[in-house]
Order: structure tokens, then sequence, then C-alpha cells
């Protein structure tokens, strides 16, 4: 069960926050607030579960179903190598379905992988085997790829000679 887009807001000037944390010498957090002027601590909270060895992939949505907070690890064993079309970047910021959610500050585990890879200065973090999106909505630095309607994978743009260091580092 993936989330399912209902709307894309326009939306002001965006900034987003994008932070890589070595947590032990295989192991690298990468947080993203997609708002970095919106300051709630407490979301409701889509997770995969799946993945073998370390901490879940959250994704934060506020009431009004923005995605404001994703946190995703990645070791050494997750980097793919796929080809996929690239696509023509729509701008906007994603509202999803929050009735999935019974209450507030709720979460919802679903039992699936994700897969992470490199385009270029892009590091893409995806949802399915096969990534085939066919719209992707561009927030500042964030990518957020969807298919059918549904919220498939998500990137970061622009990595940082930095980011890379660390990203090798692993």
């Amino acid at each position: 069960m993936f989330l399912k887009m209902i709307n894309i807001k326009e939306e002001g000037v965006i900034k987003n926050q994008i932070t890589l944390e070595k947590v032990v010498d295989d192991l690298l957090m990468v947080e993203i607030k997609i708002d970095i002027n919106k300051n709630k601590d407490y979301y409701n909270y889509w997770r995969l579960t799946k993945t073998v060895g370390i901490p879940p992939l959250e994704i934060g949505i506020d009431e009004g179903g923005s995605i404001q907070s994703i946190v995703f690890y990645i070791n050494e064993t997750h980097f793919n190598e796929i080809k996929y079309m690239e696509l023509r970047n729509e701008h906007g910021l994603l509202q999803v379905d929050t009735t999935i959610f019974k209450k507030k500050n709720d979460f919802i585990d679903i039992d699936g992988e994700y897969y992470i890879f490199f385009n270029g200065k892009e590091l893409i973090c995806f949802f399915e085997k096969e990534f085939t999106p066919d719209v992707c909505y561009v927030i500042n630095r964030i990518k957020v790829y969807m298919k059918d309607d549904e919220l498939i994978g998500f990137s970061i743009i622009d990595l940082s000679e930095n980011n890379f260091s660390l990203l090798r580092s692993i």
C-alpha cells in the first residue's frame, strides 16, 4: 500500500534541509525536512520495515496531507544499478490521502523494502523493484516520483562533494 496522491498545492518558496550523518562505520542516516519553516515534531508516519539490519524508512505526513519529513538509512548493500527514463519536472507540494491513519500521530508499517541508486548528482530512493515513474514533482532539492498517483520514490538532487564523500565512506 503506497501513499496515494490527492492534490498538488502550488506553494511559494520552500527550502529543504538535508542532513547526512554517519551513525556507525557502515551505516548512514539521511534526514530530509521538506519545509524548514514547518516546525512540528509529531506527524503521522508511513514506514517501510522489511529492509533487514537497518531501521525503517519513515515518511512523516502532517494533518493536511503534506509530506514534511523523510528519514532513511543506507549501508553498503543498498546500492543498485538501474536505468530509467528521466521525466519532465513538475512543481508543487504533494498532498497524500491521510484517511489511512486511524488517529493523530499514527503510523502505518508496510512490509516492503527500499532501494538506492545514483543518477549523476542525484541520490534516488525507490520502493519497487522496477523503477518506472510516470511523473516527478520538484520541491527545492527534493524530487518526488509518482506512478498512477502513488508515491514510489523520491530523490535528493545536487548532492555536494561532501555528501558524496560521506556516501563513499560506508
